[in-house]
Order: C-alpha cells, then sequence, then structure tokens
C-alpha cells in the first residue's frame, strides 16, 4: 500500500453530506417551474376558448333577450292618438249640376238713341207730356212731345220709317203698352209713337 503524505483532500468528515445536492434541488425546481408554465398555458388556452366560443353567444342571447323587465311596468299604456270609436267621414255635399243655360235666340240690336215723337191723338190733356216722360224713363231718345197732326188713327199705333228700324218700333210699343205697329215710309223722324182712341197707358 502506497503512502502518501496526507493533504486537505484526505480530510473526510465522519458524518459526510451528499454532495451536488445544490443540482438536485436546481433540477427539482427546474421541473415546478416547467409544470407551472404549463399549467398557465393551458388555462390561457382554456380561457381564450371561453371567450373565442362561449362569450359571443352570450352577448348575443342578452341582444335579442326582452329588454321589458320581469316584474308589471305601472305605467299605463299610451291610448292611441285617434278615438277608438269608428271613424265617420264627414257627409260630402254633392255639388248642385250647373244647369246648362237653355240658349236663346238673340233678338236683334234696339238702337235707343233713335229719335222718338209722342204725339197725342186723343182729347185728353196732357196725354203726350206723360207719355212722353214714360218713354224716357225706358231709355228712348224723345226729341218731340206735341198734338197729332196726321192721317186720322182708330187706335194707338207707333210707326217706324226704315224697314231695318222695325225692331226698336216693336220695343218702343212695348214700353207704352200699345199693339199696333207699322212702316210709314213719309214719317219725318225714325219712330213716333200716335196716341189713338183708347189708349189706356
Amino acid at each position: 500500500m502506497s503512502t502518501y503524505p496526507r493533504d486537505e483532500f484526505d480530510a473526510v468528515p465522519e458524518s459526510p453530506r451528499r454532495q451536488g445536492v445544490h443540482r438536485a434541488r436546481a433540477n427539482g425546481g427546474g421541473r415546478r417551474g416547467l409544470v407551472w408554465i404549463l399549467a398557465a398555458g393551458i388555462a390561457a388556452l382554456l380561457i381564450g376558448a371561453l371567450a373565442f366560443f362561449v362569450l359571443p353567444g352570450l352577448v348575443g342571447a342578452q341582444k335579442t333577450a326582452p329588454a321589458s323587465s320581469s316584474a308589471p311596468s305601472s305605467a299605463a299604456p299610451t291610448p292611441p292618438a285617434e278615438s277608438s270609436a269608428p271613424a265617420t267621414a264627414a257627409p260630402t255635399k254633392e255639388a248642385a249640376p250647373t244647369p246648362t243655360p237653355t240658349p236663346t235666340q238673340a233678338g236683334p240690336t234696339v238702337d235707343r238713341t233713335l229719335e222718338v215723337g209722342v204725339y197725342n191723338a186723343t182729347g185728353t190733356a196732357g196725354l203726350g207730356a206723360r207719355v212722353g216722360d214714360t218713354a224716357r224713363a225706358a231709355g228712348w231718345n224723345v226729341t218731340a212731345v206735341a198734338n197729332w197732326g196726321g192721317s186720322p188713327v182708330a187706335s194707338p199705333v207707333v210707326y217706324y220709317r226704315d224697314a231695318k228700324d222695325a225692331a226698336a218700333a216693336r220695343a218702343l210699343a212695348a214700353d207704352l203698352g200699345i199693339s199696333e205697329v207699322y212702316e210709314a215710309s213719309a214719317l219725318g223722324i225714325p219712330l213716333a209713337a200716335v196716341l189713338g182712341p183708347g189708349y189706356a197707358g
């Protein structure tokens, strides 16, 4: 057996402690750290899956749920703006049909500016002046009032000088209440009303 001088490595303690224990502890701590990292990763995956698949369904369900609470509302329903009674339309009055005017044959235009003479052929004084005023009131242009000096007449009569004045003569006779109208071309004025016997105008 070789003998060597003793050095510091020959001093072995009676209860030696295991060498490298710090390495074992270090290895054990690493495993525990890895487990925690894996657990945290799995938890993160689960949370992400929950957020991706479950939460959208819950949010959609909340959106479609009725907004009203399950408790009965104390507010009274708003009545409709219109009355619940059946609306009856106001009767519309039908416009009365406009009567169509019956076309009447227009008579010839009467020229009341023609000179008119009123002559008294009766014995009644003042008759010519009174009838002359009546003719003027009807719009006639009476230029002469006198006693009749022509051929005797048997009844009241209106004379006209030209055929174109026949309509004016008939209008004058109607205004004075005379029924007879004759043409007299020798007449000195366009129209002459002769108040003969029996004139009651």
